[in-house]
């Protein structure tokens, strides 16, 4: 960080040309203090802009104009230092999404998650007092100085300064530096912890980190349930090293830790021999490395090149911090870069185009390392990858096998959190068991994420665990723990249990108010006060969030919700509406809205929005089987088959399946009723009833065999409740005596 000075201009190449943003054009023309932003709107205003500070230099150059009410924007156009041109700044963030979801967007270069005092300062100046005025959204941000200064990593200086003056005063060598020292003060996980914050995609939990303290007392980390990251792992968005070192073997051993190859800097220690950063551990391969790789020695290949390779997101290049094997069998599965290619590749490929290779593909790449390693290399990443797909996919059926790598030693912290995080979407219930294991996990990280993904689970040993994990070591856990206890009643557990839960419940509550500037700050308070029963106060925090996010439907749904609840129909119906200018497609929005339309009678309406947002998610079996019930109330064949899909959607849903077959007996079809049932059942998945009444059926006609077989399939399924087995195991013993 620092002002964007004539020395600075100096350094950049004039630009040419203007460049357009969202319709705007813009231009940097240097002056006698710096440079200035020219831009001309679509209808030919113009406004001059000084251009105050430059962040970033190896890869990249952002700059910072001033705007209204002391914030301080990334500017539209930013500065390539390798190739010294200028470009779209938003435009290059854009990322490369190749799965089934919405396509990535470029923000408009005004957004607040492009204000450097709301969203990108902690890593850039040091000291900072944002100081921000919620009464106008304004802030006076100071600092105490650009970039990354002493204390940052060594801790507060003032007693060192005293100490040092007192020291030339009295003419004797300063011994007791009064600092904290990386290698005799703190340990390899407080030395990492202080790197961490910087290099991670997270959740900032407090605002007083200081160096010799652990990293999950602060702050909570995204992995990749999120699409910045591959299924495999492979970082798709920024510079996300913490995750990708949480996943790294040498780290995870502990016998790696960021400063053997980093200075405190940042810069490699290694740059003139690479290789010996892998010293002392892996000296057999370092020492015949050219057989290790099989690349002769004039290609020049070190270790780093296979094992970190380097790609670029927004201009900016990383390294893969996870040091796994290069795997083209990835590639060809998930679309993440290798190794291989990387090198074997068109031009484009180095900067995220990875469709244009030549005879070097991934298919040419996999087969050499299969040759080489053996047809299991890549084995692991392969595992990974397809259990977050299936996860990411929906694909619940796979269940057991996700529970299984979950629960098995292949599984890192990284990978349990994406895991345990991606599973809140799952609607089967016997998740729960694997998930409460989780409290107990090894690694904070994972039990903090168990915490959080049991809110939706009420069962006794459940809040039982959480009470357990309020008195965690870990702030992180503490405090998702906390999350997930809101509404629960406590009275029956000690009271030192109570008093820590009463004191991880303070630490939530302050996590969620350091942030006033941001909507989510306001939105995640709606939720507390929605939780704990104060809907007043909760429609008051998603209104502040709406404030400060006009586009952001989250706020509007979730009020929407507490209104309705409350009785409010028309403030629901009404927040839904703002929400569907938002996101006109948006499936939730309008399966909502379909709701309240059918309580307004308007049926009519009921069917548009059900159809649209089927249209949006053709997998929303609520949709489906509320289009259902509408249409075939008439009669009309569509409704079946929307009844049909959403009992197949979820069939342990009983009142899906039941519903289906009331309205075939309604129809005289009931003679499709048991064809109907058995698919499923067939499904390994159904409601206990539909095993039952099937059983029942059969046995009324005389089909002993038959019934004798599902009450069989029932007790075994290990889906099913033990009461529910029980019966069907009593059931199957009265069938077998009578025969």
């Amino acid at each position: 960080m620092e002002a964007f000075s004539v020395s600075l201009a100096e350094s950049l190449e004039p630009m040419a040309d203007p460049i357009e943003v969202g319709g705007e054009k813009f231009i940097v023309e240097f002056d006698e203090q710096g440079g200035v932003l020219r831009s001309t709107s679509t209808c030919g205003v113009e406004e001059t802009r000084r251009l105050r500070f430059s962040f970033g230099g190896r890869n990249v150059r952002y700059f910072l104009i001033p705007m209204d009410k002391g914030k301080l924007q990334v500017a539209p156009v930013a500065y390539y230092v390798h190739q010294r041109k200028w470009y779209d700044t938003a435009g290059s963030m854009v990322r490369d999404f190749q799965d089934s979801g919405p396509q990535d967007e470029a923000l408009h270069w005004t957004d607040r998650q492009l204000t450097f005092n709301t969203a990108c300062h902690d890593c850039h100046v040091s000291q900072l007092e944002k100081n921000y005025n919620p009464e106008d959204d304004s802030y006076t941000t100071t600092w105490t100085e650009p970039g990354i200064n002493c204390e940052t990593c060594h801790g507060p200086a003032e007693a060192h300064v005293r100490a040092a003056e007192a020291a030339e005063a009295e003419g004797v060598e300063l011994t007791d530096l009064k600092l904290l020292r990386f290698h005799e003060d703190l340990d390899l996980a407080q030395r990492d912890a202080t790197c961490g914050p910087c290099h991670a995609k997270s959740s900032i939990l407090t605002r007083d980190f200081t160096p010799g303290e652990l990293y999950f007392d602060h702050y909570d980390l995204t992995s990749y349930e999120d699409r910045d990251f591959w299924p495999d792992g492979r970082d798709l968005g920024e510079n996300y090293t913490q995750t990708g070192w949480m996943a790294n073997q040498c780290a995870i051993s502990g016998q790696l830790e960021c400063i053997h190859c980093h200075t405190s800097s940042g810069r490699f220690r290694f740059e003139d021999n690479p290789n010996q950063s892998c010293l002392p551990c892996h000296d057999k391969r370092v020492e015949n490395i050219h057989a290790h790789s099989r690349h002769p020695s004039e290609a020049g290949v070190n270790c780093i090149d296979c094992h970190m390779p380097t790609t670029a997101q927004a201009f900016m290049s990383r390294s893969d911090h996870t040091f796994r094997p290069p795997s083209p069998a990835a590639t060809l599965e998930f679309g993440s870069p290798n190794a291989c290619n990387l090198c074997h590749h068109n031009k484009e490929a180095i900067m995220g185009n990875y469709a244009g290779h030549k005879k070097e593909d991934a298919q040419w790449a996999d087969k050499y390392v299969k040759e080489w390693f053996g047809n299991d290399s890549g084995a692991p990443v392969l595992e990974l990858g397809r259990v977050i797909q299936w996860c990411r996919q929906g694909e619940w059926e796979k269940l057991p096998e996700i529970l299984s790598y979950l629960e098995g030693p292949n599984c890192d912290s990284a990978s349990a959190v994406a895991i345990l995080r991606l599973l809140n979407d799952c609607p089967n219930p016997e998740k729960w068991p694997a998930m409460r294991k989780q409290l107990e996990n090894k690694h904070e990280w994972v039990r903090a994420t168990a915490a959080a993904s049991l809110q939706y689970d009420d069962a006794p040993e459940t809040t039982k665990g959480l009470v357990k994990a309020s008195a965690d070591r870990f702030r992180t856990v503490r405090i998702r723990a906390a999350g997930s206890l809101l509404g629960r009643d406590l009275s029956v557990y000690s009271q030192e249990e109570q008093q820590a839960s009463k004191n991880a419940h303070a630490e939530y509550w302050n996590s969620l108010v350091i942030f006033p500037d941001r909507w989510s700050t306001h939105y995640n308070q709606g939720i507390y006060f929605d939780r704990i029963g104060e809907p007043e106060k909760a429609i008051a925090a998603y209104e502040k969030s709406m404030e400060l996010r006009d586009d952001i439907i989250q706020p509007l749904i979730n009020a929407s919700m507490v209104h309705a609840r409350s009785g409010n129909s028309a403030g629901a119906y009404d927040m839904l509406q703002k929400a569907l200018l938002i996101e006109p497609e948006n499936s939730l929005v309008n399966f909502n809205l379909a709701l309240l339309d059918a309580e307004f009678n308007k049926l009519k309406d009921a069917e548009t929005h059900l159809r649209a947002a089927l249209e949006t998610d053709p997998e929303m079996a609520q949709a489906a089987y509320n289009l259902g019930v509408l249409l075939a109330r008439d009669n009309k064949e569509e409704g079946f088959r929307w009844l049909e899909r959403a009992a197949k959607l979820v069939p342990n849903n009983w009142n899906y399946t039941s519903s289906y077959l009331y309205f075939l007996q309604q129809t005289e079809r009931g003679s499709e009723s048991e064809a109907f049932v058995l698919s499923i059942v067939d499904t390994g998945q159904a409601a206990p009833e539909a095993y039952f009444i099937l059983a029942a059926s059969y046995e009324r006609q005389g089909r002993i065999s038959e019934a004798i077989e599902i009450y069989k399939k029932a007790k075994l399924n290990k889906y099913l409740e033990g009461d529910a087995k029980r019966y069907a195991a009593q059931m199957e013993q009265r069938l077998r005596s009578s025969q």
